[in-house]
């Protein structure tokens, strides 16, 4: 006999099926959706009304960068911005560069380094005079303090120019742990005796990333995500090997003449020092965060920006992370970077609510004169 209960069911089995696949899409639709909206919530957002630069500089400043540079700069003085992008991403000039463009900060990456670390000495976790040893039982050298780290006084040895010997695999890339391990192991000599004098070191900073993971319990990358990133408001930076699914925009290769460095460097696994993305929108933010007080506070930002030996015949010197250059219209905080076919400038003037940033992958477009960008700047109305 015909069932009309189980013709109903049998027709409409595939139906509830389908309902069932459809509810649990948009439940899951949806609660990437909340994911996504709380990931941008927790970024700081900069409210302020930033104003355009008069026409007189910005027409300066596109004069002197329209003519063989290429690359990403900002200006940015007390409420007021200008941002642009200059040239070619490549040097077969295929693909101009874009203004939000990523690019490998090199050094300039020690300066996030240091307000790290200085977050954790704020925080009285650790302290500035502490042995490094007090926090890294094995590190292997006792005498050497948190501060000598910072500010290129500790005599110690440059890791780079130790790891071709062991590290027979240039295809893969070296960690941050193993080249913790490697000087552990290994104890290159220091160069000199510790405070003796200034002697810049990538060891250095590649040292407190580990430091920071051992007080802060937590992966390097990550510290820096949750502490600096999102207070900032950098959506647009990233440590190679840890770049977020939110970030799409063009990361670029370094170039040197007409050379590509494309591919992964072995030591750019190696935290700390360099390897750290990020554009000048990005920079701008962070400075701002500095200036406006987010990140550390007055004693602190006074100790990053004071000098750590006597200026040099050439007025510079070296604070907490930042290089400081002594000028007639003041001292310039700031950093630069060289690696791998990217050359980085993030300059500062904290007291002024000022800084300029300047981006390139091309050895052509880094010789920049960053005194006359500094005068620009501060003359500006």
């Amino acid at each position: 006999m015909f069932n009309f209960r189980d013709f109903f069911m049998l027709r409409s089995g595939p139906i509830f099926l389908l309902l069932f696949i459809f509810i649990s899409s948009c439940d899951k639709h949806q609660k990437k959706t909340i994911a996504k909206q709380a990931d941008r919530d927790s970024f700081y957002v900069l409210k302020e009304n930033l104003k355009p630069f008069r026409k007189r500089f910005t027409d300066s400043i596109e004069a002197y960068f329209k003519h063989d540079f290429n690359g990403t700069v900002l200006f940015y003085k007390d409420g007021r911005i200008y941002k642009k992008a200059f040239g070619y991403r490549d040097f077969r000039k295929t693909s101009r560069t874009h203004v939000d463009d990523i690019f490998q900060l090199a050094s300039v990456s020690k300066t996030v380094t240091a307000v790290a670390t200085l977050l954790l000495v704020q925080e009285k976790k650790i302290n500035l005079e502490d042995n490094v040893v007090k926090y890294l039982e094995d590190f292997p050298y006792p005498k050497v303090t948190i501060r000598q780290l910072l500010n290129h006084r500790s005599g110690l040895a440059n890791y780079m120019y130790y790891t071709d010997t062991f590290w027979k695999d240039t295809s893969s890339c070296m960690t941050t742990d193993d080249f913790y391990c490697f000087m552990v192991k290994n104890k290159p000599k220091p160069y000199l005796e510790p405070d003796v004098s200034f002697s810049y070191c990538n060891t250095n900073f590649a040292f407190l990333a580990v430091l920071i993971e051992k007080v802060s319990g937590m992966p390097f990358p990550r510290f820096i995500e949750k502490r600096i990133f999102r207070t900032c408001g950098m959506r647009n930076s990233f440590y190679l090997g840890y770049k977020p699914d939110r970030i799409k925009n063009k990361v670029l290769v370094g170039r040197y003449e007409k050379v590509d460095y494309s591919g992964t460097y072995y030591l750019d696994g190696v935290l700390g020092d360099k390897s750290l993305y990020s554009c000048v929108e990005d920079l701008f933010l962070f400075h701002k965060a500095l200036s406006d007080g987010r990140l550390i506070n007055d004693t602190l930002m006074k100790d990053m920006q004071s000098p750590s030996y006597r200026y040099n015949v050439y007025g510079g010197s070296y604070g907490l992370g930042f290089r400081l250059a002594n000028m007639p219209n003041g001292q310039w905080v700031y950093h630069n970077g060289w690696w791998r076919g990217f050359w980085t400038f993030f300059w500062n003037r904290f007291d002024k609510k000022a800084c300029f940033i300047i981006l390139t992958n091309n050895k052509k477009s880094s010789h920049i004169d960053k005194a006359q960008m500094g005068e620009w700047l501060l003359n500006t109305q």
